[in-house]
């Protein structure tokens, strides 16, 4: 069984689990059709930056604590597992990033690259694939954007 990161940014779960997100129909058709063939795995910083963009989101479209809450439990709790982080790994992590040249925003990236790598994921679906090609992964990266895309 292959292990896939199912959507890497909070934006990419926040498709996933809400309904007017323009990006919904293509996240939620993949998480249906990844969910019983694969191990599905997202990390813990992005799950919790959904729960800040789900309550903050503008308008309508904000959704209330326990609605966001709802939504990520029936989703990714549900379906997923959330890999553990050992603390001691973070030194290892900020090592790997100055010796790449990583900076900025991109740490975030890698940093969730290493856990899931360190826990034998195979595979990153995102809607933001070009963030992960130049991170020298050995990781598939599937590109949620196209409705085609593989699993």
């Amino acid at each position: 069984m292959r292990v896939f990161l199912f959507f890497y940014t909070p934006v990419s779960i926040v498709a996933g689990v809400h309904a007017n997100h323009p990006y919904h129909a293509l996240a939620a058709n993949w998480l249906v059709q990844n969910i019983a063939k694969h191990q599905l795995m997202a990390a813990h910083h992005p799950v919790l930056e959904s729960y800040a963009v789900l309550t903050r989101l503008p308008g309508d479209l904000r959704v209330s604590p326990s609605e966001a809450r709802d939504l990520l439990t029936a989703t990714v709790q549900a379906n997923m597992i959330i890999p553990r982080f050992d603390s001691k790994s973070i030194w290892t992590t900020i090592e790997t990033l100055a010796m790449a040249s990583v900076v900025s925003g991109r740490s975030y990236d890698a940093f969730v690259l290493q856990i899931l790598r360190s826990v034998g994921a195979g595979a990153i679906a995102a809607f933001n694939p070009t963030h992960f090609q130049d991170l020298k992964s050995d990781m598939i990266i599937i590109d949620l954007s196209k409705p085609s895309h593989q699993d």
